[in-house]
Order: structure tokens, then C-alpha cells, then sequence
């Protein structure tokens, strides 16, 4: 018989230790990109008030708008939304299918600022 170790680590220590690595790869490519990217969702709260807003919708808006260099990959963001989350800067009000065609419609959070 195979015993099985079983594992105490929770879904939410894996989204935060795969949200640090994200952020922290991000930070090695682009020194300054954490806070490029936070002063970019803070521009795009204070040009869009009430509006409801997406992730995938700060991200084109910093890279197309506002020119900030793309991290490694797209993930770097939930730390950047998160934080804004804690802060009190934004907050969730909804659940909806994404825009980007690569992401098949997956749902991900709706955010307002607060």
C-alpha cells in the first residue's frame, strides 16, 4: 500500500507565493515596474471614476496609454491589484468573463474604486 504525504499548504498561500514570484520576476526584468504598475492603476482609478474595470482593463491601459514596459508575464498584475485591494483603493464588486480571446472567457474579478 502507498501512503500518500498529504500536503497542508492552502490555495490561498499558493495564489500569494505564485503573486510574489510574478512580482518579483517582474521587478528583476524592470526595476522600477512594481510601482510603474501602481501608479498606473491609480491614474486609471482617477481618469475612469465609477467606472467597473477589469485587470486585463488597467493592463492595456498602462501599456497602450500610458507606455509601461510589459512584465514577464501578466501575472505580475494580481500583486498589483491586490495591494490596490488592501489599500482601500479599490474594491470588488462582481465576478465576469475576461476580454482577452486567449483567456477563453474565464471569469476573473470586476473592480470599482472605493
Amino acid at each position: 500500500m502507498t501512503q500518500h504525504n498529504l500536503s497542508f499548504v492552502t490555495g490561498r498561500q499558493l495564489r500569494d507565493a505564485g503573486m510574489h514570484t510574478a512580482i518579483g520576476h517582474a521587478a528583476a526584468t524592470h526595476d522600477d515596474w512594481p510601482e510603474q504598475a501602481f501608479e498606473a492603476l491609480q491614474t486609471y482609478v482617477a481618469t475612469h471614476p465609477g467606472k467597473e474595470f477589469m485587470a486585463e482593463d488597467v493592463r492595456n491601459y498602462a501599456y497602450d496609454v500610458l507606455a509601461i514596459p510589459y512584465p514577464p508575464h501578466c501575472r505580475a498584475w494580481g500583486s498589483i491589484i491586490a495591494r490596490a485591494a488592501r489599500e482601500g483603493m479599490i474594491r470588488r464588486v462582481g465576478i465576469g468573463p475576461v476580454k482577452t480571446a486567449s483567456s477563453h472567457m474565464a471569469n476573473a474579478s470586476v473592480w470599482r474604486a472605493a
